[in-house]
């Protein structure tokens, strides 16, 4: 992946998590009765909510990944060098 594709990932899964965050607030509780339209637009909410975390935990992993490659490249390099 590249870090420009990695970055606007990001960017757009956090700005999106604060958008749903927003339009949260604004819907009706659960217990009340809702329109077709509205148990639309929580299951839509619902549903970007959940992409946006899944797509933020494979950045997470991403990152861990490199930082462990990272950490093995700089031990391979320092055991060639000693």
């Amino acid at each position: 992946m590249k870090m420009r594709t990695a970055t606007l990932d990001a960017a757009a899964a956090v700005n999106l998590l604060k958008h749903a965050r927003s339009v949260c607030d604004q819907l009706n509780p659960l217990g009340t009765p809702m329109t077709m339209a509205e148990l639309q637009q929580r299951a839509q909410i619902v549903d970007s909510v959940i992409r946006a975390r899944t797509k933020l935990q494979l950045l997470r992993n991403r990152a861990i990944a490199l930082e462990d490659a990272v950490a093995r490249f700089k031990a391979r390099k320092n055991g060639k060098a000693a």
